[in-house]
């Protein structure tokens, strides 16, 4: 198996791949890379839970926290900070040499839950075409499989070097120069550990660093370390299949210990050759190399202790060390034989009476430090002799101690609260001060959020935090505690719950931070105001957890929104007399995932039935305190949303969404403006953003979008008007559960703010500048075309609403007349304006399809229809394909493309147009009408033309020559018409017999006017 950094890990071509000349291929193989704009500044919190994530050296000492190690230098009541941490692409100084039993192709990449014993490209089922076209080559590295965690870390022990293990996908063993600040780059990258590393152990000269991967893994590396510039070789290995808790080096020994195991591994120095540098910075050499050694080692007989479960050890001196059980065991260690076959020795000495975690040692005394909290004391030489009456005094009771350490002047001990405290050491020899430590700040539950303090603010602060505990604490950016206070939580009283623990879910601060809002579990929202830390308001907003509150206050006003899992949204407001007062409940069918209130007068909220609701705040007159909510607008979104922000406009909203997207809608006129997909920077994985954060463009900076994913623990940054990604980091080890960003008055720089379930918080520097942005360092020629080319390509297809309304501007004169449009799909029918003489009048008066025929001009039919007394065979298939001459000149094309709104009023006109035509095919037949069915038929045609006039005035859309046309069009017709059929129904008998066998001419001679009528109407609509 080749030893290989991620990048080495990467190439997929074989060395005997028939298409060795062509590298892998990628359908992104163009992009640019991204260069980083986000850098680690601060650490705060620890996920230390043994001392195998813990160390000291002299003044300094290390610990985990997520997927960074934080480096404390104490300087007597002082003490500084560094952070050290590797992108999981992050290229190493140092490559490490392959080890020789590799195989001579690269191996592929593996998955998380690939075996150790990773198969070749070649020894695989993949065909030579598989090689360079493999479906996965570009999918490899997925979002969910970069996580990573820091698990364990060594400092070497003259203070130079820092060795970290990590867990996770593709775990790598990083070796870091302590001579530099905070760092991202690592000297040495070993990427041998299939499954996680589980200790690292520098010995004792910094020669050899040991590293043990967890029992799934199953190996131990010893690796020889060049102590001038950090590089790194393999020089022995052997398996190592048990459960190891840790291990220590006894001199030139390596000793591990754990679940029924105590093992002693002999590290044997062989002749060394001739120095060859290039093996330790990674070159390759001709030379052959010779068969490593394995690693001897042998178990140490545990007899009475052979149930035991060993949790913790420290050397004495190079033959000797103490080591604990979790039973409270405490036992020495002895292989001061010569000969190097003799067995080593375990003897039990004495019972601590507690759960030992930790021990450490300064000058003649040992500590014990246990889970329970207590904190006891051995004299050494006594317990060198065996003497079961070392244990002297119990020094205090601590929180639970997980790791502790000694430097020059003080100990440092890391409790099960997850606080880091610095003792003093005074004058009584073996007995620390345990009155005045000196704690690192840090949370001591999980982090449930973080938000932004705006500034000036009574502590000083510049963010704050919650847990579920209810404890709120305020941090500047240097990551101290300016304030903190607690939320009081009413207790459950639920008797089908009874297991249920009530917790606090969110925090909100107003301006300048005079009043926070809070909201637990149960669902009861609480208002206390901060220069008194009392509880001024206290209301039940929801019926259980709630959700999400957001705050919105100006000189006149302060409203509350909140939202919870009960699907409704609560509104409350801040009265004339300085009480809080619920005004409103908004129900919704699913429930509501966020609530924005981002003016005095607009309510804005998002549910899981994928839609967008948008509400009027309005107050009576005369009385400013009585307020509503008034439904506006109701957006539908493409899937089901998970977060939103107001643009930095504030007349745009950013929404994302479930289905990996970003939506951002124009509040103005309700539309979609553009929408991206949340991809990585090889435009491949996409994510779902949480916590959404919007920011304007400025001189320098483009306009962005801040999130986070909790799909690959990362934190995202986007391009707001483009989608284009920015950049992406890496730090927490379980769930982002916020993040926030800081403007700095004094800095151009931005500080970004992330908490997660881990309980560390890690403080970001953001740098978005660039010299392309702004017109004072912009290079006219290269960067404009350069500018445009990464812009996205200009689309406006206008729809056909829009085009129906250049028509109808366009053909206002003369809107009569449309000979342009219809003249040329006419037949014999297009003849409508020449003499009367020319038309068969009677037979058109007698054939039933006489109004179909006058409404649609445009219609071929044959001569012989024309002159047929039966009707047309399809008269329903006609009047889908043609509708008649008023449709067409109310724009057919807008209200066809309008057709998408429910119940619109456009297709209100439609239908009414369609009852008309039938009414008018009815009208043809010999059906008796009563008199007072036309009156009220009259009156409601009277009626509608008064509608129609009102609303010209009222619309801008509808033209005033339309509406004249229009309502010229169908009185004049239906006039015409009822005329018609009250003369025909209202004649005498003896009038109707002798006509009847002259019926189809008679028309024609008694209604010369208003055949003329519809003549002229057919032939100016």
């Amino acid at each position: 198996m080749a030893v290989s950094t991620p990048s080495n890990r990467l190439k997929l071509t074989p060395s005997n791949s028939p298409y060795l000349p062509h590298p892998a291929r990628s359908p992104f193989r163009s992009r640019a890379p991204v260069e980083p704009r986000l850098s680690l500044k601060r650490v705060v919190g620890t996920t230390c839970t043994s001392p195998t994530g813990f160390d000291v050296v002299n003044s300094l000492f290390a610990y985990i926290a997520g997927g960074a190690v934080v480096v404390v230098d104490v300087d007597g009541l002082e003490y500084t900070q560094r952070f050290y941490r590797a992108r999981p692409t992050a290229l190493p100084v140092y490559n490490t040499p392959p080890l020789p039993y590799s195989p001579s192709t690269p191996t592929q990449t593996p998955k998380a839950n690939d075996s150790r014993n990773r198969i070749s490209l070649r020894e695989s089922n993949f065909g030579s075409h598989d090689w360079s076209e493999s479906p996965t080559s570009s999918k490899t590295w997925t979002s969910r499989e970069r996580i990573k965690a820091a698990t364990c870390l060594a400092l070497s022990k003259e203070g130079r070097f820092l060795a970290v293990g990590e867990t996770g996908y593709a775990p790598r063993v990083l070796i870091f120069s302590l001579e530099d600040n905070s760092s991202d780059t690592p000297l040495v990258s070993i990427s041998e550990h299939g499954f996680g590393v589980k200790a690292v152990a520098w010995s004792p000269d910094s020669k050899y660093l040991a590293s043990l991967g967890n029992a799934n893994d199953g190996f131990l590396y010893i690796w020889r370390i060049d102590t001038k510039t950090g590089a790194a070789k393999l020089f022995q290995q052997n398996r190592c299949t048990s459960t190891i808790r840790g291990m220590i080096w006894v001199g030139n020994n390596l000793l591990t210990f754990g679940v029924r195991h105590v093992k002693v591994w002999r590290v044997e120095e062989g002749q060394s050759t001739s120095p060859l540098k290039q093996k330790f910075i990674g070159e390759s050499s001709a030379t052959p190399q010779p068969h490593q050694k394995t690693l001897p080692g042998r178990n140490v007989l545990l007899r009475t202790m052979i149930e035991a479960t060993f949790s913790c050890a420290v050397a004495i001196d190079d033959t000797k060390a103490v080591i604990c059980s979790e039973t409270g065991d405490v036992c020495l260690f002895d292989d001061t034989a010569d000969d190097s076959d003799k067995q080593a020795k375990l003897t039990k000495v004495l019972e601590s009476g507690f759960i030992t975690t930790c021990a450490a040692i300064r000058g003649d005394v040992v500590y014990l430090g246990s889970k329970m909290g207590n904190l006891a004391t051995l004299d050494l030489a006594s317990f060198i002799q065996c003497n079961p009456d070392s244990l002297s005094i119990n020094v205090g009771s601590l929180a639970g101690l997980f790791a502790m350490g000694f430097l020059k002047e003080n100990m440092v001990t890391i409790d099960a609260k997850r606080s880091i405290h610095i003792w003093g050491l005074d004058q009584i020899p073996g007995k620390p001060d345990v009155t005045s430590p000196i704690q690192i700040p840090g949370h001591q539950d999980p982090i449930l959020g973080v938000e932004a303090l705006s500034r000036p603010n009574a502590p000083g602060a510049d963010f704050f935090s919650w847990s579920a505990s209810g404890q709120v604490l305020l941090w500047d950016v240097d990551g101290k505690i300016k304030s903190s206070f607690q939320v009081p939580l009413e207790e459950p009283c639920i008797e089908d719950e009874p297991d249920l623990v009530n917790q606090l879910t969110l925090v909100r601060a107003t301006e300048c931070g005079k009043f926070f809002v809070t909201g637990d579990k149960l669902g009861v929202v609480k208002i206390i105001d901060f220069s008194t830390l009392q509880c001024v308001a206290s209301m039940k907003a929801h019926a259980s957890d709630c959700q999400f509150i957001t705050t919105y206050e100006d000189k006149t006003k302060f409203i509350i929104a909140t939202s919870g899992r009960d699907r409704t949204a609560q509104l409350f407001h801040k009265t004339a007399g300085g009480e809080f007062e619920h005004f409103q409940t908004l129900e919704f069918a699913a429930r509501v995932v966020q609530v924005l209130v981002p003016s005095a007068d607009k309510v804005i909220t998002c549910s899981l039935d994928r839609t967008l609701q948008v509400h009027d705040l309005v107050t009576k007159e005369g009385e400013p305190d009585v307020m509503a909510a008034i439904p506006s607008r109701t957006l539908p979104l493409k899937a089901s949303p998970a977060s939103m922000t107001m643009g930095a406009d504030r007349k745009s909203l950013h929404v994302s969404l479930l289905d990996r997207s970003i939506c951002s809608f124009d509040l103005e006129n309700g539309k979609l403006a553009h929408s991206f997909k949340c991809t990585d920077e090889s435009g491949v994985e996409s994510v779902v953003l949480d916590s959404l954060t919007a920011r304007p463009t400025t001189d320098r900076e483009p306009a962005f979008l801040l999130g986070i994913s909790n799909t690959d623990k990362s934190i995202r940054i986007y391009d707001a008007q483009t989608g284009t990604f920015l950049d992406r980091e890496w730090g927490h080890t379980e769930s982002i559960n916020g993040v926030t960003l800081i403007e700095e008055d004094d800095s151009n720089k931005r500080k970004v703010v992330s908490v997660g379930s881990d309980g560390t918080i890690m403080i970001w520097e953001l740098d978005l500048q660039d010299p392309s942005w702004g017109p004072a360092t912009r290079d006219p020629s290269p960067v404009k075309d350069g500018s445009a080319l990464s812009r996205p390509t200009l689309r406006r297809v206008l729809s056909k609403a829009e085009l129906a309304e250049f028509q109808r501007s366009s053909s206002s004169i003369g809107r009569r007349s449309p000979q342009g449009t219809l003249t040329k799909r006419r037949s014999i029918f297009s003849l409508s304006s020449a003499p009367p003489s020319r038309t068969p009048l009677a037979a058109l008066q007698t054939s039933p399809a006489l109004p179909n025929i006058e409404d649609t001009p445009s219609r071929r039919v044959s001569a012989t229809e024309s002159r047929c007394n039966s009707p047309p065979s399809s008269p329903k298939t006609r009047m889908k394909r043609r509708p008649s001459v008023p449709a067409l000149n109310s724009s057919k094309t807008k209200s066809s493309g309008n057709l998408r709104g429910f119940g619109s009023l456009n297709m209100a006109t439609e239908q009414a147009c369609r009852t008309l035509r039938a009414y008018r095919r009815k009208l043809s037949s010999t059906d008796p009408i009563s008199q007072e069915v036309l009156a009220e038929l009259d009156q409601e045609l009277r009626l509608t033309a008064v509608a129609l006039g009102d609303r010209a005035t009222r619309s801008k859309a509808m033209s005033d020559t339309m509406l004249n046309g229009l309502l010229d069009q169908y009185s004049e017709r239906l006039v015409a018409l009822l005329d018609e059929k009250l003369r025909l129904s209202y004649r005498s008998p003896s009038e109707q017999e002798p006509e009847s066998p002259k019926s189809p001419k008679s028309p024609s001679r008694k209604r010369p006017g208003s055949s003329g009528a519809d003549s002229s109407s057919g032939s100016t609509s």
